[in-house]
């Protein structure tokens, strides 16, 4: 993904570009919507812990965004699914393995509607009256949500009639900015972002928030979502698991994402996903970050990458993980055959003494 230029004036809250920019370490990769909340979620699971310093170490300090890790988000979505256009028909398919065009294809504009609310309800064909026959706060909702910078989201297939990998046209508007990508796989990362605001809404309207909500300077570009304390965030995305909000909302959110039933799976990716990212070797990989992995370079010395620093492991080296002891003690006696004279843990001939510790 490379960097977009140029200077917006971000509607939700007269914030700028350049001040969403600031705090990342690169220029701004993304749409500055899904760019803020994603490292919304980011600042909530893996903070900055200042409090460890004196305690551990200042290698302990860094949190998610000191590594960039919401690119790692956003790269990983953007490749969660490849179609392919033989898979794709104008119609729906009985037999369920093509994907109607219509799923994959829509048009989010908030600039020609009353509200956001009034915007998604164009979008899936729902009215007021309709939000009441589904047991949801009309009134609520609209008082709490808002997509932030997002004024435009619209996605379109590209060369459906050429055979092979599908390419869409993804495409994020601000008041003043557009933000455009083609992509060979179906562009979830900012589809989700708005996913997450639209379930704030209902977690808000449902007044299951434990802290006040606020516009942040932190991440100004951000929807309703990124104005939830981060815990409260946290609690906002498990309710897509285990609180049936996405049965609840699926009328309002079918438009958004091709299959909504893969929402509660991403949520449980991105506790693991967040793990991947911190603790490897994503933050010493530079600007080639969220180049595709064949073309990914260290580009730090081994010491200076942070995973590596909080875990003291030094990178590769001989035989640097081979003292592990097995579990049970006498594990790899058999008593039934006399001659095997195996030792108790897995080291080798071959282990440099001194590297690796006991476990």
């Amino acid at each position: 993904m490379k960097g977009i230029g140029g200077l917006a004036v971000l509607s939700m809250s007269n914030a700028t570009v350049a001040e969403a920019r600031a705090a990342t370490n690169n220029p701004l990769f993304s749409d500055p919507h899904t760019a803020d909340t994603y490292r919304a979620i980011v600042d909530a699971i893996i903070p900055r812990t200042p409090a460890l310093g004196d305690e551990l170490g200042s290698e302990h300090v860094p949190g998610g965004l000191d590594v960039e890790l919401e690119k790692f988000l956003i790269w990983d979505f953007n490749h969660f699914q490849e179609i392919r256009t033989e898979l794709v028909t104008e119609k729906t398919d009985p037999s369920g393995l093509a994907m109607p065009v219509d799923l994959l294809e829509t048009t989010l504009d908030v600039t020609g509607s009353g509200s956001p609310l009034d915007a998604l309800l164009d979008l899936a064909d729902l009215s007021l009256l309709d939000l009441l026959g589904l047991d949801l706060d009309a009134d609520a909702l609209e008082d709490h949500l808002t997509f932030g910078a997002a004024q435009r989201f619209d996605v379109a297939l590209l060369d459906a009639e050429v055979e092979g990998v599908a390419e869409f046209e993804v495409t994020v508007a601000t008041e003043t900015e557009e933000y455009r990508r083609v992509l060979q796989n179906y562009p979830y990362a900012p589809a989700f972002t708005l996913v997450f605001d639209v379930v704030a809404a209902e977690f808000l309207a449902q007044g299951k928030n434990q802290d006040p909500v606020a516009l942040s300077e932190k991440f100004p570009a951000g929807g309703t979502f990124t104005t939830l304390a981060p815990e409260d965030r946290l609690r906002c995305l498990w309710t897509i698991v285990d609180d049936g909000v996405v049965d609840r909302l699926d009328d309002l959110l079918s438009p958004l994402v091709p299959d909504v039933g893969i929402l509660k799976y991403v949520v449980m990716a991105v506790n693991g996903l967040h793990g991947f990212g911190y603790y490897t070797e994503w933050s010493g990989l530079g600007e080639t970050k969220t180049n595709t992995p064949t073309e990914r370079e260290m580009q730090k010395p081994p010491g200076e990458v942070q995973s590596r620093a909080q875990s003291g492991y030094p990178g590769p080296a001989p035989g640097h993980a081979a003292n592990w002891r097995h579990a049970v003690e006498g594990g790899f006696d058999d008593p039934d055959v006399e001659d095997l004279e195996l030792p108790d843990d897995l080291t080798g001939d071959d282990v440099i003494e001194g590297i690796g510790g006991e476990r």
